[in-house]
């Protein structure tokens, strides 16, 4: 979550807006200075709280501009959002020179205070990677996690640093699959500051197996909901030390999962040749499409294919749509692999059809990176708007 203060002469505004924030899995509310002192003073009781967001009161404008200041100087990652009823563009202008990136006009909802921090939060920091996958499986049962393993296991088997992010905490079978249960991982990150860690910090979260570096959740102990601000904070804190982030998604996406998809170079619906997951995959490519996800980047592959069974003909009209690659349907050894706890054999068909698979995924074009726009998460539905 993202720590947030506010700054107001208002005791009445700050216990509302605290309330407001409190109603959003984005926000910890940490800090409220009213009525307001010196400059100075705030900046030295901010710079102890180390907020990531300030909502500054803009109504004295003159007050409001030195504290914006000071802010600035103290506090030079911390996002400043000013709020007042009204302003003109003389007026915004001269906010802006002062460094603050938004502006809420007043009254204002939760999802209003969460859409201006979303937005001149990814101003201001944006994601960079360019090498985000995700994966995300038609049903349950395809074998999308086994699939984004393999692959992130070949891409790191070919001296690339790789992460995989396994975010589906009520399912995830990685952490069972690999015999890493005991380990901390995703439920234990989100109670810490993941922008801010050492390498060393970041070593007692993952998991390392075949060179592969994993972030897993653990269906024994889920922890808390993540919000879009936890993936956002995650992705800034890897996108520096990683080749490549992988990300095994569940099958529904929300707007905590929408980080992943909206920043990843790819997304691959992972289905299998039967029927009904086939016209899931379409239904997945179709919502994936309609939360502005360019058509481009959108991918099926299909798992356990066997040719004999089911002509590629008949699959690529059943997703309505080309399908990028298939993976033998190897079952003796996947089976036996996750026996043993083992990934399956490169000299296995799964096993090379992975390596092919990676080197494919390797070679797509890079994406432009697109400013990202809160209207997604309005779209899933997950954002209150009570009060607009």
């Amino acid at each position: 979550m993202l720590r947030l203060a506010v700054v107001t002469p208002n005791p009445v505004a700050a216990d509302a807006i605290e309330i407001l924030t409190m109603d959003s899995g984005a926000f910890q509310p940490c800090f409220k200075i009213t009525p307001v002192p010196p400059a100075k003073e705030i900046a030295r009781s901010l710079t102890a709280q180390n907020p990531a967001i300030v909502l500054l009161d803009l109504g004295d404008w003159i007050e409001a501009g030195g504290i914006a200041k000071e802010i600035q100087h103290s506090l030079p990652r911390t996002v400043i959002i000013g709020f007042r009823p009204r302003w003109d563009r003389a007026e915004q202008q001269k906010f802006e020179e002062a460094g603050i990136l938004d502006l809420l006009p007043e009254p204002f909802s939760p999802g209003d205070i969460e859409a201006a921090a979303y937005e001149a939060i990814h101003r201001r920091y944006p994601l960079t990677h360019k090498n985000i996958l995700a994966f995300i499986p038609a049903k349950a049962g395809g074998g999308c996690s086994t699939v984004a393993l393999h692959v992130a296991a070949a891409l790191a088997g070919a001296n690339k640093k790789v992460l995989l992010v396994e975010c589906d905490q009520r399912s995830g079978p990685l952490s069972i699959m690999l015999d890493l249960e005991k380990n901390k991982g995703l439920p234990e990150l989100l109670q810490h500051q993941a922008e801010f860690m050492s390498p060393l910090e970041w070593r007692q979260f993952t998991a390392q197996h075949d060179g592969l570096d994993l972030l897993l959740s653990n269906p024994s102990r889920r922890g808390r909901l993540p919000s879009w601000a936890d993936y956002y904070r995650l992705l800034l804190f890897v996108q520096k030390q990683y080749d490549y982030v992988i990300v095994d998604l569940p099958e529904v996406i929300n707007q905590a999962t929408a980080e992943f998809v909206r920043n990843a170079r790819a997304v691959f619906i992972v289905s299998q040749p039967e029927l009904p997951s086939l016209k899931l995959a379409k239904l997945r490519r179709i919502e994936l499409e309609s939360c502005e996800i360019p058509p481009e980047n959108v991918n099926i592959i299909v798992n356990r294919w066997e040719k004999r069974r089911q002509p590629m003909e008949n699959i690529e009209k059943a997703v309505d749509g080309k399908v990028f690659a298939t993976l033998p349907n190897d079952y003796r050894e996947v089976r036996d692999s996750m026996l043993e706890t083992r990934l399956a054999s490169p000299s296995s068909s799964f096993g090379k059809a992975c390596e092919a698979l990676a080197q494919n995924i390797s070679g797509l074009p890079e994406s432009p990176h697109v400013r990202p726009k809160f209207t997604l998460l309005r779209r899933l539905g997950t954002i209150s708007t009570a009060g607009t």
